[in-house]
C-alpha cells in the first residue's frame, strides 16, 4: 500500500532530522484535538513549514549548526527525489521561497545543497532578481 504525501513528508522528516521531531509530533497532538481525536494528520504543508523551516531549518542556518544542516540539505533532497509532483511543489513553496527570498540563508545553504536543489533553486531565481 502507498503512503500518502503527507505520510512521506513526515516520515521523511522523522527520518533525517531528528530535531524536528518534537515539533512534527506537537502538531500531531495539535490536530488530535482540534479534530476530537479523529486525525492526527496536520497536513504536510504544516508539518514542513511549522515542524521543520521555521523551528529547525532556519535557526541551524542563522546559527550556522552545520550538523543539521547536512540534515537538512538531506532532507530537501529526498524530498525532491520522491518524484511526488505534491511533494516536489512542498518544497518550492515551503523551502525554495524560504531560501531563495533571504539570500543570506541562500549562501549559508548553498554549498550543502543537493543537486536537485541546485536545480530547483536555479529554475526559481528569476522570481527573486
Amino acid at each position: 500500500m502507498e503512503t500518502s504525501d503527507s505520510e512521506f513528508v513526515r516520515h521523511s522528516i522523522w527520518e533525517h532530522v531528528s530535531e524536528a521531531r518534537p515539533f512534527v509530533s506537537e502538531l500531531e497532538a495539535e490536530e488530535l484535538e482540534l479534530t476530537n481525536g479523529e486525525c492526527s494528520d496536520p497536513g504536510m504543508y504544516s508539518m514542513l513549514s511549522y515542524g521543520f523551516v521555521h523551528p529547525v531549518f532556519r535557526p541551524a542556518l542563522e546559527q550556522l549548526v552545520e550538523a543539521v544542516i547536512v540534515r537538512s540539505a538531506r532532507l530537501v533532497e529526498a524530498l525532491l527525489e520522491s518524484g511526488r509532483p505534491q511533494v516536489i511543489e512542498l518544497v518550492s513553496i515551503r523551502v525554495t521561497d524560504q531560501l531563495l527570498g533571504f539570500p543570506e540563508l541562500w549562501e549559508r545553504f548553498s554549498s550543502y545543497a543537493g543537486p536537485r536543489m541546485r536545480l530547483e533553486a536555479e529554475l526559481r531565481r528569476e522570481y527573486y532578481c
